[in-house]
């Protein structure tokens, strides 16, 4: 709840950021379903330059589904914008035979709606053009430097408001692991990720 002046775009707006900060294992994959289409109409499906290019060995596009390599080895960071995002994602640790599942709330056309640009850099062209969903894998952020984890993380945001005086965002993300046999997490990856 805003308890102070009337936000404005040029000033800043508010966005509710929830990330999951998760225990990395060396076959540990992200799975960020996306909407299919395309790239002149909807844009790139995936954003991978946070921190420089992902190598092809850590970051794959299926038809319907970004996989993201998180063993916590190698920093790197995705997102996927308002036009791509689905409120779902998740991973699989298929050495710990676990599925994480998150789901969030997501406005019913989300592309009518600002998101941050979280981009580290200042200043920025589009501020207000950002993703609904980011992954991020922790490793060395350069040679011979130790990294903070290892981990990785699930994030969803909210969209960008300016609240006014009294004014209230909510956000709602939720984080589900299950432990089963590789058969029934498979189904239900495929069932709910795609």
């Amino acid at each position: 709840t805003n308890q102070g002046t009337a936000m404005t775009k040029d000033k800043g707006l508010v966005s509710i950021w929830m990330l999951g900060m998760l225990n990395s294992a060396p076959e540990t994959v992200v799975i960020v379903p996306y909407k299919a289409g395309d790239e002149s109409q909807l844009g790139p499906v995936v954003k991978s330059d946070y921190f420089g290019s992902v190598p092809a060995d850590r970051l794959k596009i299926t038809p319907e589904a970004i996989l993201f390599r998180a063993d916590g080895n190698y920093r790197s960071k995705l997102g996927t914008s308002q036009k791509r995002a689905k409120n779902v994602l998740g991973s699989i640790d298929f050495a710990g035979g676990v599925l994480t599942l998150v789901q969030f709330t997501m406005p019913d056309d989300p592309t009518r709606h600002d998101y941050m640009n979280n981009m580290w850099e200042l200043p920025q062209a589009m501020p207000y053009v950002g993703d609904v969903v980011n992954s991020y894998n922790d490793g060395s952020p350069a040679p011979g430097k130790k990294g903070l984890g290892p981990f990785y993380e699930i994030e969803s945001l909210s969209p960008a408001k300016a609240l006014k005086t009294g004014e209230t965002l909510t956000h709602h993300h939720r984080t589900l692991h299950i432990q089963a046999d590789p058969a029934t997490l498979a189904r239900l990856a495929k069932e709910v990720l795609g």
